[in-house]
């Protein structure tokens, strides 16, 4: 356990020197590094026969492929900005565009022009279903989820399938939209803004769909059943990297903040 806590650590701090720049540090927030999303990444690449310089090497860049479309996201579309507001949106689009070109070229020096097709073709699909749940064009609740599981887990699925890893592909589906899920579901118990409040009040007024919690709640319980057999399958045998994910998976559950750094400390 304390050796998966050394190697996360060292490929976190490996990517926050590669994201580390002294103008943008200046006017924007420094970007947040999806801990979910490194775990699965490292529990990924952790079962492939590859030098484990190469394996970082891989996950440093799809994490770059993960915080440039996250920076993204924060791009403000108000038409109503005061100049320093429509300063730090110009420089949050540049963020985004510089860590793009810092995968790029990261995969140039490995010569991984197969990688390369295989996060474009990532990309393109989650843009694609990003607009899709902006325009709340979804027309019924699992289409909306299939859009919301896409933009969550496809940059996993494309990479997993390059690597033929298959189950590991539905694996980070089903965990991190579950994980997305019970997000949805906290906001909308909550009478929280969420995506899903939004289109049910978009769709209730042509009597077409009617989101609810029940939904939400019967995907949730069967997301989460789903998430835990395919940890049983993926691993072999058990492991420390198993019993994280599972204990991630718990935590996600019953709305806890467990960090797998605190998991290390304790031995699970």
């Amino acid at each position: 356990m304390q050796d998966i806590y050394v190697q996360m650590t060292k490929i976190k701090d490996m990517l926050n020197v590669k994201l580390t720049h002294p103008f943008l540090a200046k006017y924007i927030p420094s970007p947040v590094i999806d801990e979910d999303k490194l775990l699965l990444f490292y529990a990924l690449f952790d079962q492939l026969d590859l030098p484990n310089e190469k394996k970082e090497n891989y996950i440093i860049t799809a994490m770059l492929v993960q915080i440039a479309l996250d920076t993204h996201e924060e791009v403000s579309t108000s038409e109503h900005l005061k100049q320093e507001e429509f300063m730090q949106r110009q420089l949050i689009v540049l963020a985004g565009d510089y860590f793009s070109g810092l995968y790029y070229a990261l995969l140039s020096e490995m010569q991984d022009i197969g990688m390369i097709r295989t996060l474009a073709t990532a990309i393109k699909e989650i843009n694609e279903h990003k607009i899709r749940l902006y325009e709340e064009s979804a027309s019924d609740f699992d289409s909306f989820v299939a859009s919301l599981s896409k933009v969550e887990a496809a940059l996993f699925q494309h990479v997993s399938d390059y690597f033929h890893a298959g189950l590991f592909s539905k694996l980070s589906t089903k965990f991190l939209s579950y994980k997305r899920l019970s997000l949805e579901k906290n906001k909308y118990s909550t009478e929280s803004i969420s995506l899903m409040r939004n289109l049910e009040k978009k769709k209730k007024n042509v009597g077409t769909l009617e989101l609810t919690g029940v939904y939400l709640k019967e995907f949730c319980n069967r997301y989460f059943d789903e998430t835990v057999d395919l940890l049983e399958n993926c691993f072999q045998q058990p492991s420390s990297l198993q019993k994280i994910l599972l204990a991630r998976l718990h935590s996600f559950k019953y709305n806890q903040d467990i960090r797998y750094t605190t998991l290390a400390e304790e031995g699970l």
